[in-house]
Formats: structure tokens, sequence, C-alpha cells
């Protein structure tokens, strides 16, 4: 998609738009035209950059330009993806400098296919030995992640259980997910650990850390103490493709930089073919801009081209409904969402102003316990740059689950050779790594100190519902609604213990308030024989004997 004359109409405007910010104005810069077409048409070098932002008023400047920022920054710079000269010439235009960190990112591409080449025989020869749980020795296709998922379903069939999550992609493809304890089956009121891989579609290491923990678990349940501790007490749920429309245009070589959905026209479906086609690259939502927390705020774009485009309306993408839909139907008191690149553990906020979380303490802790193995730096959202609308915006402010992104290594999708490394560590964590952190936080899960409990007794199979309806608000202020409702059976016995999250939610924490859970106790049928109203704090537990709905089960 190329437009010189409109380019150069625009950088006059866009470059005014830019200092007018910088010198404190609210003016929004107009985003360039989409140069990714052009470069690739061209052969322009598309290039990893540091660029040089001393100050936040630089970081801040610089997310006006609209740019393919990488999830790469520090205290003086912001890395960015430039995609010909187009881009480069708007940063010069826009004051800024820096230093070329890929020169040709293209080629890096080519050099990396080779190298996975080589790992791959040298695998098959036996030359070095397969490391990872699963034994892979390649980046997984898509295909790969649902037949593994499928396989591990039919390996353990009291331990996973597969399930396809409620919304197709635009494209029209399932998304799959598995959750994996003990007696996977039998409903209980274990504490879920949610992991998810692959929201952005060209960070394939996100999903391919994502499901090595779940042949982990399985294949050493029995053997190592802590994960057969784990799977006693918790529900693990695998989600490794959160985006398989774009990761599948990106793992395939179609467009191996594309980073968000096949969203082409907003409210509409795209066609067959329609996203992988070159006047489409930049096209598509962000859907780690999506979610209705905070949505629509600062590092989230308005332009559909934007590689942070956060959509037409909070939860506009069936990709991103699909996990509001799975948070709120599970008791999630652990989430990670798995991404590339920059070695880092983030925590809420996600945008700097908004100040700190109720559970800074235990929330900083935790970050910090599982950077300290896999050598990451523990850190606020916003140090990396602000950002809104992202997945754990919603989800800890909506649960009082606490939830982090991880940013691994420091590529994209570096040689498949690295996945090893991040997962079990290297050099001074090596024995560590990114698994020791996944058992840390899947540990956090279980330990009631880090959620609620509520424990009674009621009438063996009765159907116990927790749930609450609220308002999300978006960065403007319009109410989004929200319903978590999550159900467990009373065992046999007649007693039950449900680990759940707080029942008042951080924002209203924050506000000096509470709330309470609203607890039914039913017949399989759906009849609800008696309500109760559950208060209960983080760390601590209640106790509701449901003699009621006993007396008339």
């Amino acid at each position: 998609m190329s437009h010189p004359a409109r380019w150069h109409k625009l950088i006059p405007l866009a470059l005014a738009a830019v200092l007018a910010v910088g010198a404190g104005s609210q003016v929004q810069a107009a985003a360039p035209p989409d140069p990714k077409a052009q470069a690739y048409q061209n052969a322009e070098l598309i290039q990893l950059l540091r660029i040089n932002t001393p100050t936040a008023a630089d970081k801040k400047r610089l997310q006006t330009l609209d740019l393919d920022q990488a999830e790469s920054s520090g205290k003086n710079f912001v890395d960015v993806i430039a995609y010909g000269n187009q881009d480069r010439r708007f940063l010069k235009l826009a004051g800024f400098s820096w230093s070329v960190l890929e020169d040709d990112l293209v080629g890096a591409d080519r050099d990396r296919e080779a190298d996975d080449a080589a790992y791959a025989k040298a695998v098959a020869t036996k030359a070095i030995k397969a490391t990872l749980p699963s034994g892979r020795t390649a980046y997984r296709q898509l295909a790969d992640y649902t037949n593994n998922m499928a396989a591990l379903a039919l390996q353990y069939p009291t331990k996973v259980k597969q399930f396809t999550l409620k919304n197709s992609s635009l494209e029209g493809r399932a998304i799959s997910g598995i959750e994996v304890s003990r007696d996977v089956n039998t409903s209980s009121g274990k504490p879920v650990f949610l992991m998810l891989g692959l929201h952005h579609a060209r960070e394939w290491p996100s999903g391919e850390l994502t499901m090595e923990f779940a042949y982990d678990l399985l294949k050493n349940d029995g053997v190592d103490s802590r994960i057969t501790n784990i799977l006693d007490k918790a529900r693990v749920i695998f989600v490794p493709v959160v985006n398989p429309d774009g990761f599948n245009l990106s793992r395939t070589l179609g467009y191996e930089m594309k980073r968000k959905n096949c969203r082409i026209t907003n409210g509409q479906l795209p066609s067959a073919g329609q996203c992988a086609q070159s006047a489409n690259q930049s096209r598509g939502v962000d859907l780690n801009r999506n979610y209705s927390g905070f949505w629509g705020g600062p590092g989230a774009s308005t332009s559909l081209t934007s590689e942070t485009y956060r959509g037409p309306s909070a939860f506009s993408e069936p990709e991103s409904r699909n996990i509001q839909a799975l948070v709120s139907a599970h008791q999630v008191t652990t989430l990670i969402t798995n991404h590339t690149y920059s070695n880092l553990v983030l925590r809420e906020p996600g945008y700097a102003s908004a100040g700190n979380t109720p559970d800074e303490a235990i929330y900083k802790a935790l970050g910090d316990q599982m950077a300290a193995q896999n050598g990451y730096e523990s850190q606020f959202g916003y140090e990396l740059y602000d950002t809104t609308g992202t997945t754990e915006d919603w989800s800890y402010y909506a649960t009082g689950g606490l939830g982090f992104t991880f940013e691994h290594g420091s590529s994209f999708h570096p040689a498949f050779s690295n996945v090893p490394n991040y997962y079990f560590g290297s050099g001074s964590t090596a024995g560590k790594g990114n698994r020791e952190a996944f058992l840390i936080a899947a540990e956090n899960t279980i330990n009631p100190a880090r959620h609620s409990v509520i424990t009674g007794s009621g009438p063996a199979g009765a159907v116990l519902r927790l749930k609450k309806s609220f308002n999300t608000k978006t960065w403007n202020g319009t109410n989004i609604p929200d319903v978590l409702d999550t159900t467990m059976v009373v065992p046999s016995g007649g007693t039950y213990s449900w680990h759940a999250n707080p029942s008042t939610r951080p924002i209203v924490v924050q506000q000096g308030g509470t709330e309470s859970w609203t607890l039914t106790c039913e017949r399989p049928s759906g009849e609800v024989l008696e309500t109760r109203q559950v208060t209960v704090a983080r760390g601590a537990s209640v106790t509701a004997d449901l003699t009621t709905c006993a007396a008339n089960f």
C-alpha cells in the first residue's frame, strides 16, 4: 500500500503535531501512511532500531508516531522496527536519533531458518540432545499445537481435558486449550493458574513455552513432588495460541512480522486470503490493547494500520472475548500471558498515572521471586511504556487474580535453539529459567494467603455458584458490563472448600469500598434453593453452611 503523494503532505503536518506534543500540547500526531508493503516491494531494509529517548516526554512523543514499537525499552531507549526508508525519514524529521540493532531483519529471518534446520539435523543425528519436555526441535506450526493438545488429552484422560473456546477466529478457526489437573473431569473448588501464548502472532516462543510447561507437568507428575502437589491442588489451564489467524500467517512465512489479528475492516469478517494480501499487512487489531480495562487510553492507537490499534470498541474481537469468557468462568488466582521480547516480568499498573495497586506488596514480591529465577527484570508494566487495554488491565482489576506479562528473550522469534535456554535457563540461571518461574507462579496459585477460601457444608451433588455483576470502565468512562460466574459441585462427603479470588475487586478496594460474592446453592436443573452474600478478603477464609439448601435438595 503505497501513497507517496499523501506521505509528502503528511510529513509537515505530522512533524508539527509531534513538536507540539513535545511542547506540552494535547494535539495528536497524524499517523504516517503504512510503509510496509512498499518496503517489501522495493526490497528496502527493514531494521530494528534503538531510538534514543532520554526523557519520559520523548517516549510519549515517540508513541504518537504510530511506528512498530518492539516490546523492549529501557530508561533511555525504545526499540522500533523501521519498515524501509519512510519510517527512518519520519523518525529523522521528528528529531530522533538511533543506533541500529539489526541491519536487515529479513536477512536475519533467513539466517534463523538456516540455524533451525541445522539444530534439527544435529538433534536427529544425536550430535546434540533434545532437552525440552516434549522433545521438540523446531517451532510448531498451528496444526502442531492442536494435535499436541489432542494427543495429551488422549494419553492422560484423567489429567487432561481439551476444550474449544466459544468464539472462532475471524478466519473461522477454532481456538483450543487444555486443562491439566488431578481428576480433571471432576468438579472441584481448586484455584486456577492460566497460561496464555501468542496474543501477538510473531512472538513464537510465547506459545512454545506455554505448551512445554504443560508437557513438563504431565511428564513429571508423580516424579517431582512439587508438580504432584500442584496438580493435586490446582487446575492449570493453557491456551498456547490466542491469535491463530495471525500466527498462521506469521509462522507459514506469508508475513513473518505479523503481530495483530486479521481484522481488515471494522465490523466485517475478512474474505478468504484477504489477511495475507500485501496491501493488508498492517491491518488488524492488537488483541493486547482490546480488553476493556482502561481501553482507549495511552499506548493504544486509533489507527487501523498501527501495530497497537485498539479496535473500534473494547472486546470488539472474538479472540479477546474468548479470554474474557475463560477468566470469567474460572477462579483464576494467577495468570501469565507470554510475549517476546525484552526479558521482563511486568505487573500492573500498565500506565504511570494509575498509581500502585492495593496488592503492590505481594504483587511485587511474586514478580521479584519469579524474575530471580529467569534472570529477567521485575517491574511495573508502564516502565516498558504506557499501555492500556491489556490482558491484565482487565483481568486483575476485574477479578483480583495476580496477572503478569512475561517478555522473553531478545528478539521476536530467534533460532529455536534459544527456546530450551529460555525454558531451563542458561548461564547464571541454568537449571532454573522460566520453568522455575512458572512453578513458582503455580505454587502462588495454591497458596491460600494469596487468594480467599470459602468452606462449608451442603448437599452432595448440589451445584454451587459464585457470581458477581459489575461494570468495567474504559479510559473515557464508558461502562462495559462484566459478569464473573463460576461453579463447583459439592463432593460426596457433603462438605466443600472453594478457593476463589477476593470478593472485593482491586479497583473498589482503591476507592475504600467492599463487595460480596453472591453464592447460590442449586439443583443440577438450575433451581436455586439458597442464596447467600459472602464477603471475603485476600488471605481470609469464611464459612458458609448451606443448611436451607440441604433441607430442600
